[in-house]
């Protein structure tokens, strides 16, 4: 939404802007109350684009921030989310990797500062991460015509955490062929640098799918592909592990000496890295902060706490080592502190007694504004149209979303018979594609927001699953046993052990336990499967149960990849061979052929008069056939084609 429109949406902007104004002006914390979540999302980003500061919204949970993004879309698509970090060797479900990437992205754009509003949940503030100046201590700058040292940057490019491959396939690898340089930055795109000798001859970006270059470029920078980059040398972390704990498994020694440590920095972070900060460390002079309901912050935090207490003395009972991440985290106090000399924003959806002093003192500041909800429409039009001839009459500037830019044209179409055309044309209504979770009122600014999205269903496109994962054996809950052999898409080969019932934040869920080498456990809810499917193996020999956390499973499936890739290159040469060969041709059917098969006494299936005229077709073509034809002989069956 385009500034015009902004102030097209709200007629009594100068009041509102009032209001912004003094926000950015003070230092000391501001309450704002009685808003519903989706006018919440609505002044956050106004505050944000007036703002000469962007924001960072800190919400209570990853339910609730998912719901302010999907509702800051309709506005700008400037938005990172950063996630609570899933804990190695934290009962809980393994972390996915798009987590990671989600967290890195936000990082990188906090210092390249772009401004884009930066959403996350109290449990990922509460977390340790590398301090700012370590994080970005080894960026790399290319520019054409300088001179370069190769083996230094294939150091700092080892130190961002980039893999060296073959060819560049995948984010966060890179590769060196000739006087080539390819460095993978996303998903899609990569940084190609053209050597002439030691100098940068050329920078292009280019499609890794294709691997043809897009873009030229002058200059790029080449961010961490990981939060967890080595600030000291592999040798002098593992002794300090050895150093400063009792008693430490060589799996974990070896695992750290091959190089592959990022599966075991939760566990030995104090190790790793001596220092730590916070996200709000890394925006606290740039940002303002806004708290989405404190009580209900306060809330997570304690429970958060309670719950690493529980685990921590489960692991301890197991003579489980006790992952550093989990002894770190911080508490309520330590966030309010850290926050103190801010510029933070309180958002309620109602007027709250006094959680601390901060919030007090946000309270005696406060502005209050009056919204209700608008969401009564899913199953009558004629409420639509009533609401709408009364916001008319009040002169109120009402803003109609109805998705996509087909439900537009149909909203407009039934509103014109409905209402009159000449209504319409009023300035004071609009109808855009975009979407909110729920409509609502601001009686503050004569303002009514209407989402048609109960009348104009929105079909979601559903996730697809790779194909080869797809084809395998769905696990079905009620018919796992105890000690089945299952496969995780991720993970790899475990076994079923059992179901747990585990209660967070008062949600109660099933959760399936699947255990791995040394003991590992990996917890998937049972609403959530798709991951999971059964193992089949050929013969009675029980399968190799991979390790939690390890490059195991992702070197077997590249291993099958590759002899797939073989199979394939054998058969493209025999089908190759096979087209020039030719077959025998049958004759069509003679009326003796179709006499002797109208004598056949019982009546042919579908499936089964499909499969003969397929048949017969492949047998009167000039050339090898490729088809089987099998047939089960069982009851009333009395015939079978092989």
């Amino acid at each position: 939404m385009k500034e015009n429109e902004i102030v097209k949406v709200l007629p009594n902007f100068k009041k509102f802007n009032s209001y912004i104004e003094d926000i950015k002006n003070k230092v000391s914390p501001v309450m704002l109350s009685g808003l519903t979540d989706v006018a919440k999302t609505h002044f956050e980003f106004s505050t944000f684009f007036y703002s000469e500061k962007p924001i960072c919204i800190i919400t209570y949970n990853e339910l609730q921030a998912r719901k302010i993004i999907n509702d800051l879309k309709y506005f700008t698509e400037d938005i990172d989310y950063f996630p609570k970090r899933e804990i190695f060797e934290y009962d809980y479900i393994a972390e996915n990797s798009d987590i990671s990437a989600e967290r890195i992205k936000t990082l990188n754009n906090i210092k390249n500062n772009k401004k884009s509003i930066i959403v996350t949940t109290i449990e990922a503030v509460m977390q340790k991460i590398v301090p700012k100046k370590d994080l970005f201590k080894n960026i790399i700058e290319f520019k054409t015509g300088t001179t370069i040292n190769l083996e230094e940057i294939k150091q700092n490019l080892l130190n961002l955490g980039y893999e060296r491959n073959d060819i560049v396939e995948s984010v966060n690898t890179y590769s060196i062929r000739g006087g080539i340089l390819d460095i993978a930055i996303s998903n899609k795109q990569g940084v190609r640098i053209e050597l002439w000798g030691d100098e940068i001859d050329s920078i292009r970006k280019f499609d890794i799918s294709t691997q043809r270059s897009t873009e030229k470029l002058e200059k790029e920078k080449i961010y961490p592909a990981t939060e967890f980059v080595l600030t000291d040398s592999l040798d002098n972390i593992i002794q300090d592990i050895i150093n400063t704990r009792n008693e430490v498994p060589n799996d974990d020694i070896e695992l750290l000496k091959s190089g592959e440590y990022l599966s075991k920095v939760d566990k030995y972070f104090n190790s790793f890295y001596k220092k730590t900060e916070t996200i709000i460390d890394y925006i606290k002079d740039e940002y303002i902060i806004f708290l989405d309901e404190i009580n209900k912050i306060k809330t997570r935090t304690e429970n958060v706490q309670k719950d690493n207490e529980l685990l921590i003395k489960s692991l301890i009972e197991k003579n489980r080592i006790v992952p550093d991440s989990l002894t770190i985290l911080d508490d309520y106090l330590v966030f309010i502190e850290s926050i103190k000399n801010t510029q933070t924003v309180y958002l309620e959806k109602q007027d709250i007694g006094f959680v601390d002093k901060q919030s007090m003192h946000a309270k005696r500041n406060g502005y209050s504004f009056s919204y209700r909800e608008v969401n009564f429409f899913r199953s009558s039009m004629d409420l639509l149209f009533k609401e709408l001839q009364k916001g008319i009459e009040k002169n109120k500037t009402i803003v109609i979303l109805c998705g996509s830019k087909e439900n537009r044209n149909k909203a407009v179409k039934l509103l014109t018979e409905n209402l009159g055309e000449e209504i319409l044309n009023r300035k004071n209504i609009i109808i855009s594609e975009g979407d909110l979770s729920t409509g609502f009122e601001c009686y503050d600014f004569n303002l009514e927001v209407i989402t048609l999205k109960e009348i104009f269903v929105k079909n979601n496109k559903r996730k697809r699953l790779t194909q080869e994962f797809k084809q395998g054996e769905t696990v079905i809950f009620s018919d796992l046993k105890i000690g089945d052999y299952i496969v995780h898409k991720t993970n790899g080969i475990g076994r079923f052990i059992g179901v747990n019932t585990i209660k967070a934040d008062g949600i109660t869920k099933d959760y399936i336990k699947i255990a791995y080498k040394d003991d590992d456990i990996l917890y998937v809810p049972t609403n959530n499967l798709d991951n999971i499917r059964k193992y089949i193996g050929a013969g009675d020999r029980a399968p190799k149960i991979n390790r939690l956390g390890s490059k195991e499973w992702e070197n077997t499936k590249q291993k099958v990849k590759s002899n797939l890739k073989e199979i394939a290159r054998d058969l493209i040469e025999l089908y190759a061979k096979r087209e020039k060969i030719k077959g025998f041709a049958y004759s069509k059917d003679t009326e003796w052929q179709k006499e002797f098969e109208g004598s056949f006494e019982f009546q042919e299936t579908d499936d089964q008069l499909r499969a003969i005229e397929e048949l017969k077709k492949d047998m009167e073509m000039p050339k090898p056939m490729d088809r089987l034809l099998c047939g089960d002989v069982g009851y009333r069956k009395n015939r079978s084609c092989n």
